[in-house]
């Protein structure tokens, strides 16, 4: 649900989804669906009219994806759009920082305080 007043407690921290997520996270839904179908990237894109380059392109989460494309790409691999489109939850759970992420930023950190204190 969306706010229509302008209140502090959401519309000071608007959502906010970085597109470059839920991309890949499409694409790898288009990429798992394909390949349980055994459709080469050459068959998908000549069943919707683009070459193998996009759909690789779209696998990998390098291009948008309009919603009729996702609808079209459904239709060829005979699936429901949806099992194309990340839930939310995906999404929340790519947004979090891994084990690795936070170990390096912790690394950063200590490191920026170590050279802080040799000069």
């Amino acid at each position: 649900m969306f706010c229509t007043e302008n209140c502090t407690r959401c519309c000071a921290n608007p959502v906010q989804i970085d597109p470059a997520i839920v991309n890949t996270l499409f694409g790898h839904r288009l990429g798992s669906a394909r390949r349980a179908r055994r459709i080469s990237q050459t068959e998908l894109g000549r069943r919707i009219g683009v070459s193998r380059v996009t759909i690789a392109n779209i696998e990998r989460g390098g291009q948008n994806v309009q919603i009729a494309q996702a609808f079209v790409l459904a239709k060829a691999l005979d699936i429901h759009p949806m099992e194309l489109i990340p839930t939310e939850h995906d999404v929340e759970e790519a947004h979090q920082p891994t084990n690795e992420d936070r170990f390096v930023r912790l690394a950063k950190i200590q490191l920026a305080e170590i050279v802080k204190g040799a000069e």
